[in-house]
């Protein structure tokens, strides 16, 4: 017997075909990727909301998500942007056949997914269906850099866009700088013009979201300058390297959506060319990561201890490094069991202009670090599952 939640998900499905096919006059835009898919679904709205009527799908990126924003598209939007995710083999098929879109944008291959796939080759199969999905008169955008998505290109018949810092890229960055208190600044070529982007951005990491961003509008048809213009200062989407500044003048830098392991050195890195009285690092729990935990933990400690002045691992996880708290890292390394005990120390001992790094997963929500230094936190939860920032939360006190 059919379930009325299956029935009422098919009619949502057919609902959204026909929308799709009425308004077919729209250009979707689909982005994917292991990680900078958010980032680059964010630039990229900034670019075509410019001067164009856009419906923008972010940050949930699964069918029931797709399926919402297709649901409020109408015949005034020019583009349809949406950002795609995976939860498993298969994902991507319940998605692109009603999205049907004409550009599809893949960022990058990584250990993101190591839960359900295994292996990048596994990962870079499924994500390539959508380039497989676009007709022969669309756009495939493609990481010039990423072996894996490179290689998509065999998989389409569509026109391939590449983006990089590869001399081979169509879509190339140059003279990419971000040395703190400096934003991300970088030099975007195409077809022999080139032009300088100037961000509102914390580290170099995020050039690959803004240059896959550029390649998306390029594809849509728009210039490189209205491209500068819509990104000039532009800052990036909640918790991930969003800046922020407490009231005593210390610098925040959120990354705590998501923690893979195989990311967080490229985190770390970014805070070697932070111009800074003192710089801190608070890591929390990472995820994807294969064989032991406490092998892991002790090697990111050692390599943040290379980058920062004071290095806090948080969560119960943090133990893993009890052994490395000796004498010789007192008072620059630190783990702690919850999120409240790092509060209070960041409270009690400030360096005025100095940056506190913070990466972590989303169930953490490690961004109480920052919001509690200049308000009445009610909530300290060990986890919890509220997807947005604590300070859309009303359990957080923080929301009015």
């Amino acid at each position: 017997m059919l379930s009325r939640r299956w029935l009422k998900k098919q009619w949502r499905i057919l609902q959204c075909r026909i929308r799709r096919r009425l308004f077919c006059s729209a250009t979707v835009i689909a982005v994917t990727g292991s990680c900078g898919k958010t980032s680059t679904t964010h630039f990229l709205g900034k670019i075509l909301s410019a001067e164009h009527s856009c419906r923008i799908g972010i940050s949930d990126n699964g069918q029931e998500a797709m399926l919402e924003n297709l649901r409020r598209l109408n015949r005034s939007h020019r583009f349809v942007l949406q950002e795609t995710g995976v939860n498993g083999p298969g994902s991507l098929n319940e998605i692109v056949p009603i999205l049907r879109p004409h550009i599809g944008i893949v960022t990058s291959i990584g250990q993101d997914h190591y839960r359900n796939f295994r292996t990048l080759e596994a990962t870079a199969a499924e994500k390539g269906i959508l380039i497989e999905s676009l007709p022969d008169s669309g756009v495939a955008v493609l990481n010039a850099d990423d072996p894996y998505v490179i290689a998509m290109a065999s998989r389409t018949k569509a026109r391939i866009l590449t983006y990089g810092l590869s001399d081979r890229a169509d879509v190339r960055a140059t003279d990419i700088r971000s040395t703190w208190p400096e934003r991300l600044s970088l030099t975007v070529t195409y077809q022999g013009t080139s032009i300088r982007i100037e961000t509102g951005l914390f580290g170099t990491l995020l050039s690959n979201s803004v240059l896959a961003a550029v390649s998306g509008a390029l594809a849509a048809g728009i210039g490189l300058k209205q491209c500068a213009a819509a990104l000039k200062s532009v800052e990036t989407f909640s918790r991930r390297m969003a800046i922020h500044s407490t009231s005593r003048r210390v610098w925040y830098i959120l990354d705590t959506v998501k923690a893979p392991y195989w990311s967080i050195g490229k985190v770390l890195a970014l805070m070697a060319d932070v111009d800074a009285p003192r710089k801190t690092v608070v890591i929390g729990s990472f995820s994807d990561a294969p064989g032991s935990d406490s092998d892991k933990y002790r090697c990111l400690a050692r390599d943040a201890l290379n980058i920062a002045d004071r290095v806090l691992f948080v969560g119960r996880k943090a133990i893993h490094i009890n052994k490395m708290l000796t004498a010789e890292t007192h008072g620059r390394l630190f783990a702690m069991e919850s999120l409240q005990e790092a509060a209070k120390l960041l409270a009690d001992d400030v360096v005025a202009d100095e940056v506190v790094l913070i990466k972590s997963g989303n169930l953490e929500h490690a961004e109480r670090l920052y919001f509690s230094q200049d308000n009445l936190l009610r909530c300290w939860k060990p986890s919890c599952r509220f997807r947005s920032s604590c300070e859309y939360c009303t359990e957080s006190g923080l929301s009015g």
